[in-house]
């Protein structure tokens, strides 16, 4: 793999966690005003929305490492 092809991917990388992190800050402002509304609707769409959220954070977790992973790959295709 060259560097060309390593920077790409980690481009494509951080741009899918970014929104992957996006995605989590919204679902926590949803909560947030969720919270501030009747009790009725809120039991069912708090337990979707930590779901959802437990799932996002798995996927920022796994995006993460493979961003850290491509920012090896390219330092070390770089020194060579």
């Amino acid at each position: 793999m060259n560097e060309h092809s390593i920077f790409q991917r980690l481009m494509t990388a951080k741009d899918a966690l970014t929104s992957t992190i996006q995605k989590i800050l919204d679902l926590n402002r949803q909560l947030k005003s969720l919270r501030k509304s009747k009790k009725d609707e809120k039991v069912v769409a708090d337990v979707a929305i930590k779901q959802e959220l437990k799932l996002l954070n798995k996927v920022a977790d796994h995006q993460a490492k493979i961003v850290q992973l491509y920012e090896y790959r390219l330092k070390k295709a770089s020194n060579n």
